[in-house]
């Protein structure tokens, strides 16, 4: 008994598991690797959201996507400015 198939249909099970389990580590491993949420990506996402509205936000969420972090100082102020617009908003509605 040999364990190489010697039907086609052997075969062809033979190559579909093997790719099966290839695509499967490659899967499991991409995950492994991704990154965790940054701290402030909830702040800019909202930042994002308001950023026509303000030049201060525009320039913030350029330098975090260039960056991909904020000090506290300027998450503060990202959260101010946020606030402050998003309480204009509600307020005109």
């Amino acid at each position: 008994m040999s364990i190489f198939p010697r039907e086609t249909a052997d075969l062809l099970i033979l190559v579909i598991v093997t790719v099966v389990v290839a695509v499967t580590i490659t899967v499991f491993r991409r995950r492994a690797s991704r990154p965790p949420p940054a701290q402030h990506d909830a702040l800019m996402k909202r930042a994002e959201a308001l950023a026509e509205k303000s030049p201060f936000l525009k320039n913030a969420c350029r330098e975090y996507r260039a960056n991909n972090h904020l000090s506290k100082r300027q998450a503060g102020q990202v959260a101010k400015a946020v606030a402050r617009l998003e309480g204009n908003a509600a307020s005109r509605k």
